[in-house]
């Protein structure tokens, strides 16, 4: 019984302290990166690679030595990676801004927490491999069940309390302790079976008490390659769904840690209470969600927040029972766990590098999640055609096996909603689905096209409009879109010109299409910051308000932030007038850009008369609040502009802080500033917490007049909050 706790607490904790820091650490590099989904997404692909590999080396330990001699291998490599674990990344592996976003990644990756996670990763299966040899009469596979279950509280205590309560530096502190005792609670473990000979005693061997396949003497290449396909697809999925939500709102620990954690549920549901897997249950389940994430997908902007996430989250969770419950029914007896194992780690990870490599490069829409949709559905009407003997039917318990009408009904079901996925993604392989398309590419910070509308030229990056020109050659220099006159950056050049006669010099973080250009006059400087090289080709290729501008412009890649931070620490970079901070991923915020200490920073590249512009325009995130907490605590004046066009298409939400006396009483702004609400509460962003959910709008995006229900949708009440300048 004894044994049986330890195996059980130390797979445990390796569980909570492996998925633990998967978060932590991409919460550590995520600035260093922009912010993109893409972070996450890279850094779940190394995840699953190192996985395999933990897998592979607990494999090939058991296959090669005995309990002993694997015992001692692991103790010095557990010393190792004791030694020379590092969890905060070193200031001297910061990206210079032109590297390759995937490689840099990994680089970083593994030389601060690869080695620890790859000695965590190969603990499950080891663990149950000691188990088993000592404890041959017990399943192993409901310590598999309680890793998983370590792993998902370690994914749901991140966001909501880790985060909350300690800073990066102090989590990062706490994580090594927990390893240390992981260390020697693993070497505890093994010094269980150092007296043994062998593995598995044959006579112990579980047969069909541990699987209904049980009985296979050994695998065949059949059923290995549906492993291999099973887990896959479910990685697809995961990753997928993950891209498809962080696009849109921010690339947070809530929204990287929701799919994952309905993965790993689906993993402890299915080999802890295999019963609950029923397939006329998460059949239905899949059908419906494929329906509703394949209309969010179609609806674009037009979909509200809620029916994103719950969708997405509903097809991720649903498809993930289903590859994995068929994964649990398929699995083998004891003497093949590790195998199992490999299989199942060796398919997570070519899913992910086909998720996070292979896919940017080869299609131009997120077709990775319909193909995760397709291999899915697959599998479900796989498994009604050619159903498996059910669970406990070799028992004389009653089968629970589908009726015969039911599995009709649920093959019906599975037939359309593979039709819809399949046309949804001939419809997105077709190029004339963009009317005008004249530029359509993907890479690994996201979508972005150019269309053509009449004389009007679009860019869109992701799913939103990120700036346009009119290409008749007299009004190609035209303000429009975002940058019109009584748009943020209207005011902030006419107010800032009419207090001065110098010449301007202006900074950018984000080039879109480069539309800022117009305001732009001779003399004046203007310097893009962008992180996305495929943006400044689109800019180059397709507009011309690069090449127009009657000033010096100049682009820099690489996140603004380490831009800007690199250039502080240089004695001669001289400050701007104006600093933009206009940088968005699709409808994504880059959370590090709005931040105490990256205003900190804003603040030293700003002259002590100057203003400094965010653009906050969002479908989802109210970001007010963390605007006025800056300016009160920059002792600065928040200015906020709401601009509508006159044709009711562009809306868009500027703040501008200055202390710039001058600028506040300026024309421009008195006119056409807005009042604040009135129930209005700072919030406070900091590199440690930043909390987007407080901040979410979850009825976002849906059309209320449409629907008949404006009335519903109160108007809050406004107040002047316009600070004199100096105040606390």
């Amino acid at each position: 019984m004894v044994g049986m706790i330890r195996y059980g607490v130390t797979i445990f904790l390796s569980a909570f302290l492996l998925f633990q820091v998967q978060p932590m650490i991409a919460r550590f590099i995520l600035p260093w990166f922009g912010g993109t989904a893409a972070v996450w997404t890279t850094c779940m692909m190394f995840f699953q690679v190192v996985l395999l590999l933990g897998y592979l080396y607990s494999h090939m330990l058991r296959r090669l030595f005995s309990p002993r001699y694997a015992w001692l291998t692991h103790l010095v490599v557990l010393a190792i990676a004791t030694g020379f674990a590092a969890i905060v990344p070193p200031e001297n592996l910061k990206p210079a801004g032109n590297e390759n976003l995937t490689l840099a990644i990994i680089g970083v990756l593994a030389m601060t927490i690869g080695l620890p996670f790859f000695v965590l990763s190969s603990t499950g299966p080891l663990i149950q491999a000691w188990q088993s040899s000592s404890h041959g009469g017990q399943s192993p596979y409901r310590l598999y069940a309680l890793s998983n279950l370590g792993s998902m509280l370690a994914l749901v205590t991140y966001p909501f309390l880790i985060e909350r309560l300690f800073p990066m530096a102090e989590q990062a502190k706490y994580w090594m302790i927990g390893f240390c005792l992981f260390a020697i609670l693993c070497c505890w473990c093994g010094w269980q079976t150092v007296g043994r000979n062998a593995w598995v005693d044959e006579e112990r061997l579980d047969t069909a008490s541990d699987s209904p396949c049980g009985n296979a003497a050994s695998p065949g290449i059949g059923r290995t390659l549906l492993w291999f396909v099973l887990a896959m697809t479910a990685s697809i999925i995961l990753l997928a769904t993950t891209n498809l939500m962080c696009q849109e709102v921010a690339s947070i620990p809530f929204l990287w840690i929701l799919p994952l954690s309905l993965y790993l549920l689906s993993f402890i549901i299915c080999f802890e209470r295999p019963t609950l897997y029923q397939r006329r249950v998460f059949f239905p389940l899949l059908v419906g969600g494929t329906a509703v994430s394949v209309a969010v997908v179609h609806l674009s902007v037009f979909a509200g927040l809620l029916l994103q996430v719950a969708g997405l989250a509903t097809v991720c969770f649903a498809a993930s029972m289903t590859c994995h419950g068929e994964l649990e029914r398929l699995k083998p007896r004891t003497d093949h766990l590790t195998g199992f194992y490999l299989w199942i780690a060796f398919g997570g990870a070519v899913g992910g590098v086909f998720v996070c490599v292979l896919a940017p490069l080869i299609f131009t829409a997120f077709l990775e999640f319909h193909i995760g949709l397709i291999v899915s559905l697959i599998v479900a009407l796989s498994a009604i055609l050619w159903p498996r003997p059910d669970r406990g039917s070799d028992s004389g318990q009653k089968s629970s096996r589908p009726s015969r009408l039911v599995s009709i009904t649920m093959a019906m079901g599975i037939f359309v909603a593979l039709s819809m996925v399949l046309c949804s993604m001939l419809y997105f392989l077709d190029p004339s689905y963009q009317k005008g398309l004249i530029f359509r590419g993907r890479n690994e910070y996201g979508l972005a096209s150019v269309v053509e509308d009449g004389p009007y030229r679009r860019f869109i990056n992701g799913r939103i409009e990120h700036g346009g020109q009119r290409m008749e050659p007299d009004r190609m220099m035209e303000h429009n879109g975002y940058y019109v006159p009584t748009s943020g950056v209207g005011v902030a050049f006419d107010s800032y010109r009419s207090q001065t006669n110098e010449k301007l010099n202006v900074a950018v973080i984000g080039l879109g299409a480069g539309a800022m250009t117009t305001w732009i006059e001779s003399g004046d400087e203007i310097v893009f910051y962008e992180i996305n090289p495929m943006v400044e080709l689109i800019a180059r290729e397709h507009f011309s308000f690069l090449r127009n501008c009657l000033g010096k412009t100049s682009v820099k890649l690489g996140d603004g932030r380490i831009q800007l931070q690199n250039e502080a620490a240089r004695q001669n970079s001289p400050n701007y007038d104006l600093l933009f901070m206009d940088a968005f991923s699709s409808d994504s915020i880059p959370v590090h850009l709005l931040t105490a200490e990256c205003f900190e920073l804003y603040l030293k590249r700003l002259k002590p008369n100057g203003i400094l512009i965010a653009h906050i325009t969002n479908r989802f995130i109210d970001l007010q609040p963390v605007l006025l907490q800056h300016a009160l605590e920059n002792r600065m004046t928040p200015i906020l502009i709401d601009d509508l066009s006159p044709d009711k298409k562009v809306e868009t939400r500027w703040v501008l802080l200055t202390r710039n006396e001058a600028v506040i009483k300026s024309e421009p702004v008195q006119s056409l500033q807005r009042p604040w609400p009135v129930d209005i509460k700072p919030v406070r962003w900091t590199d440690d917490y930043a909390s987007v959910a407080a901040l979410l709008d979850w009825s976002a995006g849906i059309d209320w007049e449409r629907m008949g229900l404006h009335l519903l949708k109160e108007k809050k009440e406004v107040v002047d909050v316009k600070l004199p300048v100096g105040a606390q």
